[in-house]
């Protein structure tokens, strides 16, 4: 797992992000995490906003709480 500002460097090119995540094996035996790739390398926005959107519920939260705290803990506003 990535720390924060790890990950706020990798997202700096999300392609590059995209195909170094793909070469874990961690990441790819994850049935979830491969179909969010393949929606995101099909351009299927539709299925990304409803795939987090479900995972926000099974957590108990929403996205729009998500993105607050990560606002919050990167100190962006």
């Amino acid at each position: 797992m990535l720390n924060p500002i790890s990950f706020m460097k990798a997202m700096r090119n999300p392609q590059k992000f995209l195909e170094e995540i793909t070469k874990s094996n961690e990441v790819m035996s994850n049935p979830m995490a491969k179909n969010a790739i393949e929606m995101y390398r099909n351009g299927d926005s539709k299925g990304l906003q409803e795939f987090a959107e479900n995972v926000c519920k099974e957590k108990g939260t929403t996205p729009d709480e998500i993105r607050k705290s990560i606002m919050q803990r990167c100190n962006l506003r």
